[in-house]
């Protein structure tokens, strides 16, 4: 056990923002607070959540936000030493698990069981299932898996074969474990049966897209293991249902950018296609069947691409346990945060606590011995350019309208549809307060953004303007020196796209930052945490480096981001990435006066139209269709 686990620690107090967040979201939903608590908590302990009477911890926070259908992994987290200290066990033991270091991971579970919990039975349920995968991964006996499974669902969904007939609010963690419990179990003669209850109860959920990715192509994945495992022929009726089903799972991976159990289902899409096809050309309704046959070869298409990158790059092309449904994001300790942010600002300890509370309780909240109360918390990390808020997303609000907004927007942006980018940035300039600095942050880097799209203004006005929000909470250019850096997401997105306007000397000196903060991640095996934002400042700083004549450390970037990007089982930036090498490949030879390859050239062109194409990023999807034309 850790030392710091032993010292004591000041009580912690409620978030008045998370408390508003989910009393607003829960009575937007309709949802009651019996359904809500159903296996978590008394009633009258969520009332006194949402009251801020009562402090909750990060585990409890984030099933209760999944029961809402809120994902998690939407925020950025401060976390308390003891949420931070049971989130860095948890962490640890995601990474032995995918790793398949069995000894390791079973050796972190039983310290992790040992050590004292807010909340014991969401703990108790997580080290259930990691044992269950652990026994799964190792081929274990069916008995003994579904011991476990059965175990850890009963610690949240009592009752769990009642819940077919009276339908309760789980998350899709609880899902996940009533779907592997139900799988396991002796007597699974109706297992089909439950995989359609658990994808119809998915569409008819609360659940935002991303949430319903995580866990529907998962169940759509299991149905179809069940139902065409063996010989049996289909009615085209019943081949017609399940390539909806199909669909319906690959679309939401399409609207996401994710990867969960896409090649599984490409090839089941693949087998129902063929089917379809036969059973079409026998019924002699030919003009069908050729509209089936070509999207059987976009199928194809797709799944020889992904399969081949998965090869080329060491990742497991099917998905291999349920880790990925616990990863967190953007994750740090509070005490830190305090430390390291003041040290960027060149402050002292006497500085930044004057007027709001002692030199000894900073000191003792910077070295993790102490949670600092709530109010002098919230003045200090304003005082240091941040939101009182500990768990916030990029927009500091407590509406999930705005969430929804975010993602849309982030779509239109990417497929250069400015205008329709600009009425929803006004919408979401409505919902939230821009007197709060990240929000008034975020706005402006965005409109920058978009008058830069426009060439509305120069690269040069555009750095300006993103010094000018990147200033609304840094007000200071030392990141640029230090080792040690806290940055929000939003500050992060400021420094990426000022590289767009850089001279070739300070644009290298601020690509030399980035690369080295993410190398300190990697250190920690913390990148699949904050993937999303590795991934988006990697795809600029390896394009840059590119142009600058740098070929082969851009190439080595890319193929070591891509290899991160692949293990995420994210897509929206594969395409990015092989271009990227493609581009660079390409430079290298013309400089070096060698003959470039037409065929290949054209082949690693159409791996990325392929993909932009699945993500639906239309912009991109053009781009690499002229690319394609301009070789042949």
């Amino acid at each position: 056990m850790i030392k710091r686990n032993r010292v004591r620690k000041n009580p912690m107090q409620s978030d008045q923002y998370f408390s508003a967040f989910l009393k607003r979201v829960r009575e937007e939903s309709n949802v009651s607070a019996e359904d809500l608590t159903g296996g978590l908590m008394d009633v009258s302990q969520l009332s006194r959540i949402e009251s801020a009477e009562r402090p909750v911890c990060k585990t409890m926070r984030n099933r209760l936000l999944e029961r809402l259908g809120v994902a998690p992994e939407t925020y950025e987290n401060l976390l308390r030493n003891e949420d931070y200290e049971e989130w860095e066990c948890q962490h640890k033991i995601l990474c032995a698990v995918d790793q398949k270091n069995f000894s390791e991971a079973v050796r972190l579970i039983e310290e992790y069981e040992a050590q004292e919990s807010s909340d014991g039975k969401v703990k108790q349920q997580f080290c259930l299932v990691m044992r269950a995968e652990l026994l799964k991964l190792q081929g274990a006996e069916r008995t003994k898996i579904a011991s476990y499974y059965d175990a850890a669902v009963r610690l949240t969904v009592p009752g769990v074969e009642q819940v077919y007939a009276k339908t309760r609010l789980l998350s899709v963690l609880e899902i996940n474990i009533v779907l592997e419990y139900e799988y396991y179990r002796e007597s699974a003669s109706d297992f089909v049966y439950k995989c359609r209850f658990w994808m119809d109860y998915v569409k008819e959920s609360l659940y935002d897209e991303l949430t319903r990715a995580k866990i529907y192509p998962k169940i759509a994945y299991y149905y179809f293991r069940e139902t065409m495992g063996g010989d049996t022929a289909m009615f085209l009726a019943d081949l017609e249902q399940a390539l909806r089903i199909c669909d319906e799972a690959m679309e939401l991976l399409r609207n996401t950018g994710r990867a969960f159990y896409l090649v599984e289902l490409l090839e089941y899409r693949g087998k129902i296609l063929t089917d379809m096809i036969k059973r079409l050309a026998e019924s002699g309704k030919m003009q069908e069947s050729v509209k089936y046959e070509m999207t059987l070869q976009e199928n194809m298409e797709l799944e020889r691409v992904l399969k081949e990158l998965y090869a080329a790059y060491d990742v497991p092309a099917y998905m291999q346990d349920c880790t990925y449904l616990y990863r967190q994001r953007w994750v740090f300790a509070i005490g830190d945060v305090l430390r390291i942010r003041r040290n960027m600002l060149g402050m002292t300890q006497k500085q930044l606590c004057e007027g709001i509370c002692s030199v000894k309780s900073l000191q003792r909240a910077e070295n993790r011995q102490h949670n600092m109360q709530r109010e002098p918390l919230e003045k200090i990390l304003r005082r240091l350019g941040l939101s009182g808020e500990i768990q916030k997303t990029a927009f500091v609000a407590d509406n999930k309208e705005v969430l929804q907004l975010m993602a849309e927007m982030a779509l239109c942006c990417n497929n250069r549809e400015t205008e329709k980018t600009r009425v929803l940035l006004e919408r979401l300039k409505a919902e939230v307060c821009l007197e709060i600095p990240e929000n008034r942050q975020y706005v402006m880097e965005m409109e920058a953004a978009l008058d830069l799209m426009e060439e509305r203004i120069t690269a040069q006005q555009f750095v300006a303007r993103q010094d000018e929000a990147l200033h609304c909470t840094l007000n200071t250019d030392r990141w640029y020196e230090m080792d040690d850096v806290y940055l929000t997401e939003t500050e992060m997105t400021c420094i990426r796209q000022r590289l767009k306007g850089l001279g070739d000397i300070e644009k290298r000196r601020q690509i030399e930052f980035l690369i080295h903060f993410f190398e300190e991640y990697e250190k920690r095996d913390l990148l699949p945490e904050y993937i999303a934002v590795y991934e988006y400042a990697m795809v600029l700083v390896t394009s840059e480096l590119g142009n600058m004549g740098a070929y082969q450390l851009a190439t080595e970037l890319d193929r070591k981001v891509l290899r991160t990007v692949l293990k995420c089982r994210r897509v929206y930036s594969v395409s990015d990435f092989l271009y990227d090498i493609w581009w660079n490949g390409k430079e290298q030879k013309l400089v070096n006066g060698r003959q470039i390859e037409k065929e290949k050239m054209t082949n690693d062109l159409k791996q990325c139209f392929i993909i932009s194409h699945f993500c639906k990023c239309t912009f991109d999807e053009c781009f690499y269709s002229d690319k394609i034309h301009q070789v042949i």
